[in-house]
């Protein structure tokens, strides 16, 4: 089941450290950068890759995350602004299921098995973009 919770906001930037730097100055809290690394996807039309992203998050519930631009992904330069809002849900692979009926999976989470989905799918069809995001 999706918990009707919003987790947080997905926003894509096209400079992380000045986008962290002119939100904080707007919203008076700080950001933190929670991932600077490789990630493991896979995407329906295309080969499983690995996708260096930089995101930062603020501490407050529901939560701004920031993605830095990465040519060529689903995060793409062109895609700067609100990227999506994402839910929690009890089991990722059989909600992201359901939804896919509805709203195709675009890109989710693997693990180094190829297995998927892990941590998260990313759903077009809308005006934005939804993800589904594994139990923490």
């Amino acid at each position: 089941m999706i918990d009707p919770t919003l987790d947080h906001v997905g926003i894509v930037v096209p400079d992380l450290e000045a986008a962290m730097s002119d939100l904080a100055a707007q919203l008076g809290f700080e950001f933190v950068v929670v991932f600077d690394d490789d990630l493991e996807v896979r995407e329906p039309a295309d080969a499983d890759r690995a996708i260096h992203l930089r995101i930062a998050y603020s501490p407050q519930r529901p939560a701004l995350e920031l993605i830095e631009a990465a040519p060529g992904t689903p995060w793409a330069p062109d895609r700067v602004g609100l990227h999506h809002l994402a839910f929690t849900v009890d089991d990722l692979s059989a909600e992201s299921e359901l939804l896919a009926v509805a709203c195709p999976i675009e890109i989710c989470g693997r693990d180094a098995g190829g297995n998927v989905p892990t941590t998260f799918t990313y759903h077009t069809g809308g005006l934005f973009r939804v993800e589904l995001l594994a139990p923490r």
